[in-house]
């Protein structure tokens, strides 16, 4: 048997969303270079160079920076206390904050005197990179003062555009671990009123966060109601790493245009006892979620989460493909809405395809999940595979009862062997929300006889558009008997 971790190998990439935000400054007039250096620096010089550096924050958080303008932190240094740039760029020159020299990241370490160790507050045209980022105070269990990484804050000044985050190691914030106010977050996008305001053109790439309470990246939704709809829109989170989260890994929240892919989540909700899942958008539409490696999502405590992915209340089109699942513990698949009225709308247009999940569910004991009223979710061409050798018996679709509407199953392989067993043990009326077409039952399932509507037969893989699929080796797998 060829082990799972060899099957996911990307074979093309597809681009959804192009964000104009440039990496690197042309020289323009009056554009500066300045250096800042913990150890050899001093504030009395005009840190124009690397022999006349500044040396504290204070000094940096005390500048308007102008379009063009690169301020390099030294490599090995250290500061503790809290980066708050100010000015803005263009489009075309943006304000780069980075590093110079040789070594270890420079770090920004908040140790809990701030909630923010880097405040990105009401400016645009702004680049974040290759920074150590921690926010972690050794005095207290758990900061409650919802401590964070990195923030971008857009408060009461409209639109806000164009911030990159880039090549971040973000670790260690000891925030509280229940949804609400106090939890702590890795990065996090923040926007508050009264002015309706919002974030456009969001990049985060290349980061790794871990040993984060709770969250990873995410941010809130004070204008995703739709009732007060002014949502953020085009943001890419791509190539992170991001490992021991207490809480959730990616959620997407109150934006309009969303890519997420190239992201690998390991040790998701390891430390929180309320619903947390890999990845998921709430009060989003027009989410993209693609080319991630979603492993080891945390469930032993029979909560009602614990999922890779999750599509979540007041979302509309959002699309889950190309993924890599293995080993969550709570499932591959929430799909829920939250109470319909004026604020929230039912989650409706929702697209599952060409996924592979392997040994998902193997602690809550179910595959996928309804829960409340939501309409239009198609789920296609996707491989649910389990090997366990463990005896299991996985739920492989629980409907709550008022659930979705418009259910279909398509093409899809579902297999289970050695000591696993997909079963299907719920009610008619549960089993009556689902239509299938054309899926192949495999192995270890029972109670197919309850579903309506039910193609049987099996989908060979030669027969299918093997350059749909993100991983390889697929017919080691031996689906196609």
């Amino acid at each position: 048997m060829i082990k799972p971790l060899l099957l996911f190998s990307l074979l093309f990439l597809v681009p959804i969303l192009i964000i104009p935000v440039s990496s690197e400054a042309k020289d323009i007039t009056g554009a500066g270079k300045y250096y800042v250096d913990q150890q050899n620096g001093n504030d009395n010089q005009p840190g124009t160079s690397v022999k006349r550096a500044w040396r504290t924050l204070d000094k940096v958080n005390s500048q308007v920076f102008k379009p063009g303008d690169r301020v390099f932190f030294k490599r090995g240094s250290k500061w503790q206390g809290q980066l708050v740039p100010k000015g803005s760029g263009t489009a075309e020159n943006p304000i780069i904050f980075s590093a110079y020299g040789r070594g270890a990241l420079p770090v920004i370490a908040a140790e809990g005197k701030f909630t923010d160790a880097v405040l990105i507050k009401n400016i645009s045209h702004v680049t974040i990179q290759f920074f150590d980022i921690s926010n972690f105070d050794p005095a207290v269990k758990e900061q409650k003062t919802g401590p964070t990484g990195v923030r971008i804050l857009s408060e009461n000044i409209g639109t806000i555009s164009n911030i990159r985050i880039s090549d971040l190691y973000v670790h260690d914030i000891n925030g509280d671990n229940k949804k609400g106010s106090k939890e702590g977050h890795g990065i996090f996008w923040d926007c508050q009123g009264p002015k309706p305001s919002n974030i456009e053109n969001l990049l985060i790439e290349n980061c790794k966060l871990e040993r984060v309470d709770r969250n990873g990246i995410r941010g809130n939704g004070t204008f995703g109601f739709r009732n007060n709809w002014f949502p953020n829109k085009n943001l890419v989170i791509r190539g992170c790493i991001i490992q021991d989260i207490g809480g959730d890994g990616i959620v997407v929240k109150a934006f309009d245009g969303s890519l997420v892919e190239h992201n690998k989540l390991f040790y998701i909700r390891t430390r929180a006892k309320d619903n947390a899942v890999g990845i998921w958008p709430h009060s989003s539409d027009n989410t993209t979620i693609q080319f991630n490696e979603v492993a080891y999502t945390q469930n032993d405590d029979h909560s009602n989460d614990g999922q890779s992915f999750d599509i979540d209340g007041n979302c509309n089109h959002t699309i889950i493909q190309n993924n890599y699942s293995h080993d969550n513990e709570g499932g591959f698949m929430l799909v829920i809405s939250d109470a319909i009225n004026a604020k929230s709308m039912m989650t409706k247009n929702s697209i599952i395809r060409n996924n592979l999940s392997i040994n998902d569910g193997n602690n809550r004991k179910r595959l996928f999940n309804f829960a409340l009223a939501t309409d239009s979710t198609r789920i296609s061409d996707n491989v649910f595979y389990n090997n366990s050798k463990d005896s299991v018996k996985i739920e492989l679709v629980d409907v709550e009862y008022g659930g979705p509407k418009n259910v279909v199953f398509e093409r899809n392989i579902i297999q289970y062997i050695n000591a696993s067993f997909g079963v299907f043990s719920k009610t008619d009326k549960q089993y009556s929300k689902l239509s299938w077409k054309e899926n192949s039952f495999e192995d270890n399932i029972l109670g197919e006889d309850k579903l309506l509507n039910v193609i049987r037969g099996k989908v060979s893989i030669k027969d299918k558009d093997s350059k749909k699929y993100p991983w390889s080796l697929l017919k080691a797998l031996k689906l196609n008997k």
